[in-house]
């Protein structure tokens, strides 16, 4: 009896023995060779609950997990439209766009600082030529090329920095660098027929008449109403005896009175005084009661033994000087 007794015990317990693993195989705990299998590449979920949270939790699992793992959890068996997959090289240029963005923006601002300091520089160079174009008019040349060349320095395009300059370095003497810096200022943007016109007054000063006309022809263009343009290309033209071609650009500049005097006067000056006296009578056919115009004339008969006319100028002349001292009544 005692003998049957320990048999029976001995079998209870191994039965027990061997029913543990099993119940914890399926439930608590899991052996080395079940976990194997459910991270073996077939192994399938359990259940629709745990597919949606394998998948709600992707992104998670990405960042604690290493590739070859996320892979098993979201192969299912098989290969389907939510395997995890490598970041193509489309998706990686979107990505690397962002960083261009940023460089875009510190192009602009430092575009930006670029036109404010560009706008600083200008407003030195105002400065230096407000200075310069004072110490010119004082008549401190060395101080005024000083001033005037930071002025051209600073801002290329300034016209009237070169002008200025041109003038300064003309009255130092320096004739070439003042043609120089005339020139330039013809290439500037700003009152371009101002600048012809200096450049043509500048050759007409130094006896250059046909360089002169040149430049002052083209800023008649430009400047069809400006007087002195035209009134300089007059000069330039009666410089190289083109009396006619003067009369006319005197004329434009003023009228036809004035256009007569003024020719007049280079003819007189240039030994034409025949040529002259045509032009004053002329001019006094237009105004009888010139004292200039008699005064003139007057001389030049003289000189060309009209004495007759002479004697008749003067008497004009006299009678109108009478009238103008005569008191009002």
């Amino acid at each position: 009896m005692l003998k049957r007794t320990l048999i029976i015990v001995s079998i209870t317990a191994a039965l027990v023995v061997v029913a543990a693993p099993m119940q914890r195989a399926h439930g608590i705990l899991i052996s080395k060779a079940e976990w194997a299998k459910i991270n073996s590449v077939d192994a399938p979920a359990t259940d629709n609950s745990e597919k949606q949270a394998s998948r709600g939790n992707g992104f998670v699992n990405a960042l604690k997990a290493p590739f070859k793992a996320i892979s098993r959890l979201f192969s299912h068996g098989k290969k389907d439209n939510n395997k995890l997959q490598r970041i193509s090289e489309k998706d990686a240029r979107k990505f690397e766009s962002a960083p261009a963005t940023k460089v875009k923006n510190t192009t602009i601002i430092k575009d930006n600082a670029a036109e404010d300091s560009l706008g600083s520089q200008k407003t030195t160079a105002l400065e230096h030529l407000e200075k310069g174009r004072a110490l010119l008019n004082s008549g401190d040349l060395n101080a005024a090329i000083a001033e005037l060349s930071t002025a051209a320095s600073l801002d290329p395009k300034s016209g009237e920095a070169h002008t200025l300059l041109g003038v300064a370095y003309d009255r130092k003497g320096l004739r070439d660098r003042a043609q120089q810096s005339f020139e330039i200022a013809v290439h500037a943007p700003d009152d371009k027929a101002m600048h012809l016109n200096n450049l043509g007054y500048f050759f007409y000063k130094h006896g250059d008449y046909d360089e002169a006309i040149k430049y002052l022809k083209r800023a008649a263009k430009l400047a069809p109403d400006d007087q002195r343009v035209w009134n300089n290309l007059g000069m330039a033209q009666c410089g190289v005896e083109k009396f006619d071609d003067g009369y006319k650009s005197f004329a434009h500049a003023a009228d036809e009175f004035q256009g007569r005097l003024k020719v007049a006067a280079y003819e007189e000056r240039q030994g034409f005084a025949k040529d002259a006296i045509k032009q004053l009578e002329k001019a006094r056919k237009l105004k009888p009661d010139s004292a200039e115009v008699l005064e003139r004339l007057a001389v030049l008969y003289d000189s060309a033994g009209r004495a007759n006319d002479a004697i008749d100028a003067r008497a004009s002349l006299s009678a109108l000087r009478t009238v103008a001292a005569a008191p009002k009544q």
